[in-house]
């Protein structure tokens, strides 16, 4: 019978050694929460606007635990029987329903840098958080939710409130954390101000890292997008204005916190049903908590009736009814958040400027009494009234600088956004790869500043078809364009205005400045093109016609410019808020109200010349007489 090889002797303590190990050693630690490994797997990346400087542009907030702001002895939890708990804590908070609020330091209705600066002075900074949970709908058994919460300190949109409660979630197929670790979401829901938007898990609006969704939230408002864009609204499910998502950003990857089941010791805060933020007239109070909110209780119920499959982009370059609908939206929500912080001022400011519009159009006359000569002395109002009479009077010798114009505007938007449209990348911070190009922006920039002179020259010729009026000689708009071109101290004379003034008033400091250059320089001008006088020349000219009627020329001049650059945009917007036009449609509306208002605007110059020459010519033979007037001898 054959013998076994013989075993070394220190293999045998070898083996021994380690079935010790085995047979004494503790057994292996339990497995990871399912919970747990379900809410680290799909954890969100959030990519907020980039804020290179404190207190400018930018989102200057990011989530955070709720943490940040409670144990703060800045921050008061404030009852309906007016109770006060300073520095409250989770417990504080705990059963607190109706009339309960959280009141942190500022004005939520003036918050200015207040919020931000107060955030930032948080000892130690904390860590940008979501919080987690599952949930199960009892009308929709078999379907499992997966949430993030986001708590922001401020919200500073449109709407103005302390504190800032936002969500996602992703649905499953399965009952629980441990079936839906073996299968993957179905959908995804990114809560949007009183509304959702809904999108596929295999979808392509929905951006991932790996199994990581991408969240945008609006600069100020928070509202969770699914890329970059700016997103229009007109409702309270989908926001009242123009939220931005926008821009070069940052990706931020919160720390995941797992909320229980119930309010347990350091959660106790969810038991608060109060407001997360201080009372505030209208729609800028702060907000209720998570398990306030429909979502919270009935997950599925919340996503698959209430959830839009889309939200509305605005173009990277949305034209001038686009600009002008969120700058509308805009200036008119701030303007009712200042009346409602500071009433008397507001209501007050507000009557000042209209018994001021009411004078000045009263102080005027507006009928020109059947004289429709161009080259005549005029009131202001008369002014205003006779350029609309003269326009509508002249279409055959204007329509091509219409057309011109028309066309120069719609082709520069066309350009715009033919080199701004959007190029796929693999970069979260800037999806479409039209924010991190600088040479992007300068050509944009550029091909802006093309469609000034053409604007130039159109109003210079405009002033010169109202020339051949006055001299009674047909003078077509092609003709009056081919002048423009051939001489073109005026349209020079316009552009530099045009770009000094429009630079000037961009800032609040400066504004006076560009008053002044339009009190001095308002008919330059007409005074280039009537006169036949160069760059220079023109320009004294007008300071010597306008000397005397300065004010006027001020006044007269902004109400001119603004019907002919401001008011075309305007009447687009107001137009996507009153109809459900598509973007095109009123763009196409403000650039033809723009053809037709900027001649407008140009012939109000030119009558204001004649009317300005008409003053200072007989002022000067009445100093002449005057002067030739022999004394009587005393």
């Amino acid at each position: 019978m054959a013998r076994l090889p013989a075993i070394p002797r220190n293999r045998v303590a070898a083996v021994l050694a380690m079935l010790a190990v085995l047979l004494v050693a503790p057994p292996a630690a339990a497995a990871e929460d399912p919970i747990v490994e379900l809410a680290d797997r799909y954890s969100p990346i959030v990519v907020v606007r980039d804020q290179p400087v404190a207190c400018e542009a930018g989102e200057p907030y990011l989530p955070v635990p709720v943490e940040s702001v409670l144990g703060r002895q800045e921050v008061v939890l404030r009852g309906p029987g007016g109770e006060a708990v300073p520095g409250p804590t989770a417990v504080d908070l705990a059963g607190r329903g109706d009339g309960w609020y959280l009141d942190l330091p500022g004005n939520p209705l003036s918050p200015e840098c207040d919020y931000e600066q107060w955030s930032d002075a948080s000892a130690p900074q904390p860590t940008a958080t979501v919080y987690a949970r599952v949930a199960t709908d009892p009308d929709h058994p078999g379907t499992l939710a997966l949430q993030y919460w986001f708590w922001w300190v401020f919200n500073d949109w449109n709407d103005r409130h302390e504190g800032d409660w936002e969500m996602i979630q992703l649905l499953f197929d399965a009952d629980d954390a441990e079936g839906a670790l073996a299968t993957r979401p179905t959908a995804v829901a990114y809560a949007q101000h009183e509304g959702s938007e809904t999108a596929p898990w295999d979808g392509d609006k929905l951006l991932r890292e790996g199994d990581h969704v991408v969240v945008y939230p609006a600069q100020g408002s928070h509202a969770a997008y699914f890329t970059q864009s700016q997103w229009f609204g007109k409702s309270a499910a989908a926001g009242f204005g123009c939220d931005d998502t926008s821009a070069l950003g940052v990706e931020v990857r919160p720390d995941v916190v797992l909320l229980p089941t119930e309010p347990t010791a350091g959660f106790e805060w969810l038991d608060f049903t109060g407001r997360w933020g201080e009372k505030a007239p209208s729609f800028n109070n702060g907000p209720t908590g998570p398990a306030t909110k429909d979502q919270w209780s009935a997950p599925v119920t919340w996503q698959v009736e209430e959830g839009r499959d889309t939200a509305v982009a605005l173009p990277v370059i949305g034209g001038p009814a686009v600009d002008s609908f969120c700058s509308l939206t805009q200036a008119g929500s701030l303007l009712f958040i200042a009346a409602l912080d500071s009433p008397v001022l507001v209501i007050g400011l507000i009557l000042a400027f209209v018994v001021l519009i009411v004078v000045l159009v009263r102080s005027t006359r507006w009928r020109h009494g059947g004289d429709t000569r161009p080259d005549r002395e005029r009131r202001a109002g008369q002014v205003v009234s006779a350029s609309f009479g003269l326009l509508f009077h002249w279409p055959r010798r204007l329509w091509p600088i219409v057309v011109v114009l028309a066309l120069a505007t719609a082709g520069t938007l066309a350009l715009q956004r033919l080199a701004l449209h959007r190029r796929p990348t693999d970069d979260l911070g800037d999806v479409y790869g039209v924010f991190s190009s600088p040479w992007l922006i300068v050509v944009v920039t550029l091909l802006s500043l093309l469609l000034a002179p053409v604007v130039a020259v159109a109003q210079a010729a405009t002033s010169r078809v109202v020339e051949g009026v006055a001299r009674e000689h047909y003078v077509s708009g092609w003709a009056a364009l081919a002048w423009a071109v051939r001489r073109p101290a005026a349209a020079l004379v316009q552009l530099a205005l045009f770009v000094a003034v429009t630079a000037l008033a961009s800032s609040l400091l400066l504004l006076p400045v560009a008053l002044v250059a339009i009190a001095f320089f308002a008919v330059a001008m007409p005074a280039a093109m009537i006169e036949d006088r160069g760059f220079v020349d023109a320009l004294r000219r007008s300071v010597t016609l306008t000397k005397g009627r300065r004010w006027r020329a001020v006044f007269l001049s902004a109400v001119l410019v603004w019907i002919g650059f401001s008011l075309p945009g305007i009447i687009g917007g107001i137009l996507l808020l009153l109809t459900g036009w598509p973007f095109w449609v009123s763009n196409v509306v403000s650039i033809a109200a723009g053809a037709i208002l900027l001649p407008f605007a140009a012939i109000g110059l030119t009558l204001q010349f004649y009317d300005f020459r008409q003053e200072w010519t007989r002022d000067q033979n009445s100093r002449v007489s005057e002067s030739s007037t022999p004394r009587n001898a005393s």
